[in-house]
């Protein structure tokens, strides 16, 4: 693993409950081991390979020498994930898991799609089986049209924006159009940015702003011809209201009490490099390939430009 952050190791620990972080999914699964970790910091870097029980290395070619891995994960800052992967390309690993977003520049780009490696990106609510479902249904019309949806959001148009695009092109199809109206600086270098677009399925998508100075949010509220469907908690808990009749005013229809129904969110890392381990297998096609990653950050891109 490249990158001993919050995401590749910092968020939980080897005896935690919940699975949180790349290097913890890795340990829970049967078929992989934890090789080596490689970080900038040495002394992060050693300190995690140390709570981890792996070894440490500042140098990639070193570590590629020594070690071999099958598989490898970048899990660096959000403008390194380009370069990491043209660096990586060359030493011939099966697979690449990535972090989102690739955020590569026209030239990097070029270099990028010519990659013959399968990449995972890292894109969660796809590995998750609750919004597997939920795409399902939708597709199928089971909730009949879908009227309009909102999504909001915060931290960035390509670091979380692009979980928000990455959703609604799973559950709505291609985006077709999109406006932007509102920017706001809420985290780093990447503004966050407030518009309207037009995907397949959804003719009328909103996206919101929260501001993680204040907190973090991320929902999406689905409204459709049968159903209300809000996705809260970070995507934690699906909330369901049915339409029924006004018991007050005969004629009109209105939305039932909310039903709350657990997603597998938590389990989404761990269904991950489950699914990692089948297309190494030969058993599945990747879910959420670099293709798919660069047409999420093309529909950010092109709200972003407007």
């Amino acid at each position: 693993m490249i990158g001993a952050g919050k995401i590749g190791c910092g968020f939980d620990s080897p005896d935690s409950l919940e699975i949180l972080t790349h290097a913890h999914a890795v340990l829970k699964n049967p078929r992989m081991k934890l090789l080596a970790l490689v970080d900038s910091d040495a002394q992060r870097g050693q300190q995690e390979a140390k709570r981890w029980k792996t070894k440490y290395y500042s140098d990639l070619k070193e570590m590629f020498t020594k070690e071999r891995p099958d598989i490898v994960i970048i899990a660096t800052p959000d403008k390194t994930h380009a370069l990491m992967l043209l660096s990586v390309a060359p030493f011939g690993p099966k697979i690449i898991i990535c972090e989102k977003p690739i955020t590569a520049s026209a030239e990097e780009l070029k270099k990028i799609k010519s990659l013959r490696i399968p990449i995972i990106v890292n894109f969660s609510r796809r590995f998750d089986s609750k919004m597997q479902v939920l795409r399902r249904d939708i597709f199928k019309k089971n909730f009949g049209n879908i009227i309009s949806a909102t999504g909001i959001y915060t931290k960035g148009l390509f670091h979380n924006g692009s979980h928000m695009f990455d959703l609604a092109r799973f559950l709505f199809g291609e985006m077709k159009s999109c406006s932007a109206y509102f920017q706001k600086r809420d985290w780093g270098g990447d503004p966050s940015i407030g518009g309207v677009a037009v995907f397949e399925h959804c003719p009328e998508f909103h996206l919101r702003l929260g501001d993680a100075r204040a907190f973090a949010i991320f929902e999406l509220d689905i409204l459709t011809e049968k159903k209300r469907i809000r996705i809260v908690d970070e995507g934690r808990t699906i909330l369901f209201q049915d339409v029924v009749a006004d018991p007050l005013y005969k004629g009109f229809k209105i939305l039932s009490r909310e039903q709350s129904k657990k997603t597998n969110l938590d389990r989404a890392l761990p269904e991950l490099y489950k699914h990692a381990v089948n297309v190494l297998d030969g058993k599945e096609i990747s879910s959420s390939t670099l293709d798919n990653a660069l047409t999420t950050e093309e529909a950010c891109t092109r709200l972003a430009r407007t």
